[in-house]
């Protein structure tokens, strides 16, 4: 058996590279002291290791969990035993670690729990030249937050249950290598940031995988972005510039690549396939946009969607076997010549079963000539096989729950529920895994909710929506009680109690105006806020659904992911209105919320071909033929104008969205 001395000599033959002074050692279980740090009598805290060392030194951590918030303010190598093993736990203060000195190398820990207001962060890197690597980190509002720095690096780290994995924020010339996000809200957010580099990185089951805001220079390289959102997920770029995106993996999202107000966009050997609404859309006016030598194939909806006086050159691509549209553009011009399009004839230009087409609305897209073959040797150069690939078995986060009132049986529900439904205040049961009715709510959860009429033993869902203030006096966005009580019965008939708290189930509520247009992290922002109280541990997460109607926000209504699972939605009121002149503002907030909660429910455009296809509400097109039947709030055509799902039982084409309901899907979401 080896000496603990030994051991710890085979393991800092891992760190040889790195040059320091002396060495500080930590232990947990060092309680009664003494405390010399040595490695015979080590620190019991990290603080003091800290605070006992000096510029050059190296402080190693053995295993243990650290409930502590550090403070490192000198240039020193802080190294954790093993990452899996060795926790940094902030307790929910604000911030966990906060680096405030040049050349800081942070190694092998895992750093969860931080606090739940903005900018709260696991780490707060307020340095320069500064290492993070081999950490998990999670649960925490911002897992990296980096404030107007530079040339800091991070490196093999595991992002995940994080409001952003990384937040670069007016900060310069940073690496980012080998990292994988998982169940983010936004996996990488730069704001006001430049010259970043982001590479061989993988993100999958994320709300937005990377998203850029006013920053420019930021490239993009060799990474698998996958399996996110099926509804935004991948790239969003906005009112930035110089950026590249090169021989990446963009995959199953629901945009792969979204452009608004950008300039100098250039994407080049990638994979941009299977996703769900958009491989690569253009909406607000950008220009010089560069599309060369990509796979852009088998996309759901929009192969490439460009709109709004976009110019762009689209070359040395191979755009074919695409479900609806190769190119949908309006008020655009294009280059798209030297292009393969699935056939020795070109693109085609009218609806098909088999193909995408063009569509020009008041555009010019040039584009011939074309290929007569497929072109090879482009796409991406790997196949996304690499082992940084794995996936994280995240699992469900155990809610704390504080109830009154006796439990004899100490199974941790008071006797007056258990009586209530039927349980013996005598016989311990396993309650946190029992869902008698199958509605994804344990009887924990169902004790909570029972102030609000829930039942153990009959589905319930519950559903909070806050309205922001109108700038009309007259009008309000808050759903009215007669359009509520009209969904829930619709919901009762279909053996389903249908909770929705406009303010009479200790939430819902009018939260503050706001007049213009606002990002997705402000989105983020107002659901930390307004539904998790900026409170980790919020009892309603994982019960409650959550909506917000807003005048304005980042699209005219969508399913997004609050936190780390796709719980929420946002719908666009006046935005809404001024498209839908003719249809009753009741009608149009009854069909968006029942939509979006339908989306949180499983109900996707990977779930059945009918759901979220633009085809189908354009009529006599094929995919209105086909999906005609499916009468359900979930088929385009009949969003506004129906508050239900389908039964499947209206013919050909149809889908029971009912049957098909996953009461789950909002608390533990995988795509």
């Amino acid at each position: 058996m080896c000496s603990t001395s030994q051991v710890t000599s085979q393991k800092m033959e891992n760190y040889s590279s790195l040059i320091f002074k002396k060495i500080i050692y930590v232990d947990d279980d060092n309680i009664y002291g003494p405390w010399n740090g040595t490695e015979e009598h080590p620190y019991r805290y990290i603080r003091d290791g800290i605070i006992n060392s000096t510029n050059g030194d190296f402080v190693f951590v053995y295993n243990g969990i650290y409930n502590e918030t550090i403070k490192i303010n000198k240039s020193i190598s802080l190294v954790g035993e093993n990452k899996n093993s060795t926790i940094i736990d902030g307790s929910y203060n604000q911030e966990i670690i906060n680096l405030t000195k040049d050349n800081i190398k942070l190694i092998n820990f895992t750093i969860r729990n931080s606090g739940g207001n903005p900018y709260n962060s696991a780490i707060r890197i307020n340095s320069n030249n500064s290492l993070v690597k081999k950490c998990e980190i999670y649960r925490s509002k911002v897992g990296i937050l980096l404030n107007n720095n530079i040339k800091n690096t991070i490196d093999n780290c595991t992002f995940y249950k994080n409001g952003q994995g990384i937040l670069f924020d007016s900060s310069d010339s940073n690496f980012i290598s080998g990292c994988v996000f998982t169940h983010n809200s936004i996996g990488v957010q730069f704001e006001k940031s430049k010259n970043n580099n982001i590479s061989y990185c993988y993100t999958y089951e994320n709300g937005i995988s990377f998203y850029l805001n006013d920053s420019k220079e930021i490239n993009i390289y060799q990474c698998n972005i996958s399996d996110n959102s099926v509804n935004l997920g991948g790239v969003f770029i906005e009112n930035s510039f110089d950026v590249t995106i090169g021989n990446s993996i963009i995959a199953h999202n629901g945009a792969g690549i979204s452009l608004s107000s950008s300039s100098g966009i250039s994407i080049f050997h990638c994979d941009i396939i299977k996703n769900t609404h958009f491989g690569i859309a253009m909406r607000s006016p950008s220009k010089n946009i560069l599309v060369e030598t990509c796979e852009i194939v088998k996309n759901y909806r929009y192969a490439i969607y460009i709109e709004k006086l976009n110019s762009c050159i689209i070359k040395n691509c191979n755009i074919y076997k695409n479900n609806l549209y190769d190119i949908y553009s309006r008020l655009v011009r294009c280059s798209a010549r030297l292009n393969w399009w699935g056939s020795i004839f070109g693109p085609k230009y009218i609806e098909s079963l088999y193909r995408g087409r063009i569509t020009v609305f008041l555009s010019k897209i040039r584009c011939f000539p074309w290929y007569l073959r497929q072109i090879k040797d482009i796409g991406a150069n790997w196949k996304g096989n690499e082992p940084y690939l794995k996936k994280i078995n995240i699992g469900l986060q155990q809610k704390i729950f504080n109830f009154t009132g006796k439990d004899i049986d100490e199974d941790g529900l008071p006797d007056w529920w258990e009586e209530k439904w039927g349980y013996s205040p005598f016989i311990w049961d396993d309650h946190k895994h029992l869902d008698p009715d199958n509605d994804a709510l344990n009887n924990f959860e169902e004790c909570y909710t029972d102030k609000f009429g829930s039942n153990p033993f009959y589905k319930d869902i519950f559903l909070e929506i806050d309205w922001m203030e109108s700038n009309h006096p007259d009008i309000s966005n808050k759903p009215s009680e007669n359009l509520t009580k009209e969904i829930v019965s619709i919901f009762k008939e279909h053996n389903i109690a249908l909770h929705i708290d406009i303010g009479n189930l200790d939430g819902g509520q009018e939260i503050p105006i706001c007049n213009s247009a606002f990002s997705y992290s402000k989105l983020q922002d107002l659901y930390w806020k307004y539904f998790l109280q900026n409170d980790l541990n919020n009892p309603r997460k994982g019960i409650f659904h959550y909506g917000i109607i807003c005048n304005y926000c980042p699209d005219l209504n969508f399913p997004f992911f609050g936190w780390d699972q796709f719980d929420s939605f946002a719908i666009s009121a006046k935005w809404l209105k001024e498209s839908n002149p003719l249809t009753s503002m009741e009608n149009l907030i009854g069909g968006a919320l029942v939509h979006h909660l339908g989306h949180t429910l499983g109900l996707i455009a990977d779930t059945y071909g009918g759901i979220d296809n633009t085809g189908s509400s354009q009529i006599f097109s094929i995919q209105w033929l086909k999906y005609r039947n499916y009468k359900s709030c979930m088929n385009y055509h009949y969003k506004y104008k129906i508050l239900t799902f389908s039964d499947g039982t209206n013919g050909r084409g149809d889908f029971d969205d009912w049957k098909n309901l996953d009461f789950s899907f909002f608390k533990n979401t995988i795509f």
